[in-house]
């Protein structure tokens, strides 16, 4: 049975860590250091701490991955995995294992390397995305893959919901890299193709520019910011997080304004070219709902215009 190692930190991670412990003797899991949350700033453990006490494996925590000797804390290992760990790691570490340490990445690399492929996938329209097991090296994701599966964008998906049908197929990966990684003969090929850039998205990213987008760009950013930070837009003075919608042929009226009202449905906004019909919403503050609901407590009308973003 392989001896392994876990690096990896939040809820999503925590699926990998169980699968790699049903198959292999996992030595040790590493993980960051507990955060205050909420509130009250109650220091918190993360998800995968919770998981590796709850299985009965020794966990570290340091406050930065130089500081880890792997050999000194859990002995001779064959090969590491690592699922959104949020730290780089040095050569020292993820050389240490005969076999190195492999990263479970949500892309078909070299696309989307960086910390939101899942949610730039979605803002790019990208029909399809996949999941990696790539050798880790110096580079950002640029290691050598020893195996990638494709896995459909539906249209109906947002970031929440890619994640979870990503999160399966990868654990699937994974056991199929485990059950080969004893093969001598086995070894990685190189990245080919053109690399994309998706990095940790920022508050910023979640705005939408009525002048500027397509109905559909701008429902695809719905789809990729979806956990956060929101597409966000402003009317009547107030942050109004667009949470579903439909792309709909619409060429009249001013970018930003409401053209139309589909009872039962939502309104219709006017974007740079098309229109986006609105389904559900998240006012500011506030819970979400669905745009009708939204609409009549509003009080809005057809020809009442969205802000536009500066």
């Amino acid at each position: 049975m392989l001896n392994t190692v876990f690096f990896g930190t939040p809820p999503i991670a925590v699926p990998f860590l169980e699968r790699l412990a049903s198959l292999t003797r996992v030595r040790g899991v590493v993980t960051a250091p507990d955060r205050p949350v909420g509130r009250g700033y109650a220091l918190t453990p993360p998800a995968v701490k919770t998981a590796a006490q709850k299985l009965g494996l020794s966990v570290l925590q340091p406050t930065s991955p130089k500081e880890l000797d792997l050999a000194a804390a859990f002995g001779p290992l064959d090969v590491g995995v690592v699922v959104a760990y949020g730290y780089l790691l040095p050569p020292a570490v993820f050389n240490a294992p005969t076999h190195g340490l492999v990263n479970a990445h949500f892309s078909l690399v070299p696309k989307f390397r960086g910390a939101g492929p899942i949610q730039w996938a979605l803002i790019r329209g990208e029909t399809e995305t996949g999941v990696s097991l790539f050798r880790i090296e110096k580079g950002l994701d640029t290691g050598p893959v020893f195996l990638q599966k494709t896995v459909p964008i539906r249209p109906e998906d947002n970031a929440a919901t890619l994640r979870e049908r990503l999160t399966a197929e990868g654990v699937e990966l994974l056991g199929d890299f485990v059950r080969k990684i004893g093969s001598s003969s086995w070894e990685p090929s190189p990245q080919i193709g053109e690399w994309t850039e998706a990095p940790l998205l920022k508050k910023e990213d979640g705005r939408v520019f009525w002048d500027r987008h397509s109905a559909r760009e701008i429902l695809n950013l719905v789809r990729g910011t979806y956990e956060w930070p929101g597409a966000t837009a402003r009317i009547q003075g107030a942050r109004l997080k667009i949470r579903a919608g439909e792309a709909r042929a619409h060429g009249n009226g001013r970018p930003g304004e409401i053209v139309a009202v589909e009872k039962g449905r939502g309104f219709l906004v006017k974007c740079v070219s098309d229109s986006l019909l609105v389904t559900r919403v998240q006012p500011e503050g506030k819970r979400e709902m669905d745009a009708e609901s939204y609409w009549n407590g509003a009080r809005l009308a057809v020809g009442h215009r969205f802000e536009q973003e500066a």
